[in-house]
């Protein structure tokens, strides 16, 4: 399991294709999962930029895992943990040995660069105050998740992703070489 870490517009979207082209593994991501349901009162809390009950991603989450046997094969997690409540279930999935971490990779953006990217991408949701309060829940909820996963001994390797696609890839890459090449145990 590679995990990426990383406010809306650090390019985790960008990297995990990068890697699902070179690994051909699945690709989880929990907004896709969420817009795919077609819940209109999970539409605008992601339209409004406020994250979904714990329990309702981690249904969704469970769901998934268990389709790809996740216990089995490599994958790619995006957007999850986003919670300190999220964390704790995936950490009792490591520990349980259902899940086991390959990397974790925190890309990190300043505001700024997240603001001028979405603002670029030019979606529907992409405004000035809900990029704002995505920033802020991410600073508020989702990073101490980071603090949370290295105090239950995971490893998280920080990716400068201001950066472009290209060089964060290599410092991705870095990274995962040696682990992809060490035997996984499980």
């Amino acid at each position: 399991m590679i995990i990426l870490f990383g406010v809306v517009g650090s390019g985790k979207s960008e990297q995990a294709k990068r890697l699902v082209e070179k690994l051909h593994c699945p690709y989880i991501s929990t907004s896709r999962l969420i817009r795919g349901k077609n819940n209109p009162e999970w539409e605008n809390m992601m339209s409004s930029g406020v994250l979904l009950p714990d329990a309702d991603v981690i249904a969704l989450l469970e769901a998934v895992l268990e389709k790809i046997d996740a216990s089995k094969q490599e994958f790619i997690l995006d957007g999850a943990p986003r919670s300190v409540g999220q964390a704790d279930w995936l950490v009792k999935k490591i520990q349980s040995k259902q899940l086991s971490p390959t990397a974790i990779f925190h890309l990190q953006v300043s505001k700024e660069t997240t603001m001028e990217r979405l603002l670029q991408r030019g979606r529907e949701d992409d405004k000035v105050d809900i990029i704002a309060e995505r920033f802020n829940q991410y600073e508020t909820i989702t990073r101490p998740v980071l603090e949370y996963l290295a105090k239950n001994d995971a490893v998280i390797s920080e990716i400068d992703g201001e950066w472009s696609a290209d060089v964060v890839e290599r410092q991705i890459w870095k990274v995962l070489e040696d682990k992809l090449s060490a035997p996984q145990v499980r």
